[in-house]
């Protein structure tokens, strides 16, 4: 029983790593979520190895599941936080592998072999109690924390498998405890094949996330290449656009001398009904985005890319994408260019310190001054010189 269950999360494994890796996320949740996958993979094939090799070490991969709610902790937690300490790490992960050595010294020294019922007791015991103590964390974890949440099918499933290993966790806990005062001995087949199930269904809920994000990502590809013809008028509109400067300022700019915050970049939703995303949850994802566009000005990073952006925001690229191309009705590239545009003028219309052409575009976001006047032409339809002359600037 217990090798069949095995088996299954060893395929279930390698067929959700290999969905995982077509779509190549960035994000520090499928990171995490990723990390897990391997664990669990490697788990099942040191607990196939214990179990063939016979005797005392049947049940040497069971403290790895301690592991299982850290990995929870941090997948949780990556959606509000970047980064972790490397230390607090180290502190979720080190009670797993101080029961793996405490199994292996109760098992090669045979005056401590007798102790090996009452060990696999505790062990047992300690892995549902962890196991429901994160989980309950999870489940109660401050709501405000999860306001810009970006996407909830993973909130969903995290919540889904929290009330899973709770209800499991508990049941054998009150099992365990039962049987063991009841005949003062517990069959630890029976503990184990609960807790490989139980490691197959959290596998499964990966491998159910993994394919909504697979598919999403397909959709997203998809609506990219159809795109591509419209692009290229997009592009030969911008071109017409830019020898006509009177016609940009009424569509597209709208100059604020008071303010560096100078174009208006707001334009009329594109249709999405083939899209995986609801209207709903654009208005969420494009709140966020003008959070880290006008409070974080993260367009005035000369590094900041399409892959960069979605992990800033928690955001899957390919959603990001969907934004930018089917809500907003503009790729990456033309939105920050906008902002960074707008930010150049301000820069110009209020150069106390005389900065130069090539340290606005700088400090503006662009990398080239190359670069800069050729958006800058393209938007305001005239060079930067000819801008500051014509606001009487320089």
């Amino acid at each position: 029983m217990i090798e069949l269950v095995l088996i299954g999360l060893l395929v279930l494994t390698a067929a959700t790593l290999y969905i995982a890796s077509q779509i190549k996320s960035v994000l520090l949740f499928d990171r995490i979520c990723n990390a897990f996958l391997v664990f669990a993979s490697l788990q099942a094939l040191f607990a196939l190895v214990s179990i063939y090799a016979g005797g005392n070490y049947t049940f040497m991969a069971v403290p790895f599941f301690l592991t299982y709610g850290p990995f929870k902790y941090y997948a949780v937690n990556s959606r509000i936080n970047n980064q972790f300490s490397r230390k607090a790490v180290y502190v979720h992960f080190i009670p797993s592998f101080i029961f793996c050595f405490a199994y292996l010294i109760v098992n090669e020294f045979s005056s401590l072999n007798d102790y090996l019922p009452t060990y696999n007791n505790i062990m047992f015991l300690s892995v549902f109690v962890s196991m429901t103590s994160y989980s309950v964390w999870a489940l109660l974890y401050d709501k405000d924390k999860n306001e810009h949440d970006n996407d909830p099918l993973a909130r969903k499933l995290l919540n889904f498998s929290s009330v899973l290993v709770i209800l499991v966790s508990t049941v054998s806990s009150v099992y365990l405890i039962k049987e063991f005062l009841n005949t003062d001995k517990v069959n630890p087949i029976i503990f184990s094949s609960i807790l490989y199930l139980l490691a197959l269904f959290m596998v499964a809920i990966a491998f159910r996330y993994k394919v909504y994000s697979f598919i999403a990502y397909i959709r997203s590809a998809n609506d990219d290449f159809s795109k591509g013809t419209d692009e290229e008028e997009d592009n030969r509109l911008v071109e017409s656009l830019s020898s006509h400067p009177q016609s940009i300022s009424n569509n597209i700019i709208d100059v604020n001398t008071e303010s560096k915050d100078v174009i208006s970049l707001k334009n009329s939703p594109q249709k999405y009904a083939k899209s995986a995303l609801n209207e709903s949850m654009f208005e969420v994802y494009e709140e966020k985005l003008n959070y880290f566009f006008d409070d974080e000005k993260v367009y005035l990073d000369n590094d900041i890319s399409l892959e960069v952006l979605a992990e800033k925001m928690k955001l899957s690229k390919h959603h990001l994408t969907q934004l930018f191309n089917v809500y907003i009705g503009e790729n990456f590239n033309q939105y920050i260019n906008k902002y960074r545009i707008s930010y150049s003028c301000g820069l110009l219309q209020d150069n106390e310190s005389e900065m130069t052409i090539e340290e606005v575009a700088f400090e503006s976001g662009f990398n080239s001054k190359v670069s800069f006047n050729r958006h800058f032409k393209n938007i305001m339809g005239c060079t930067p010189s000819d801008y500051t002359k014509k606001e009487g600037v320089a």
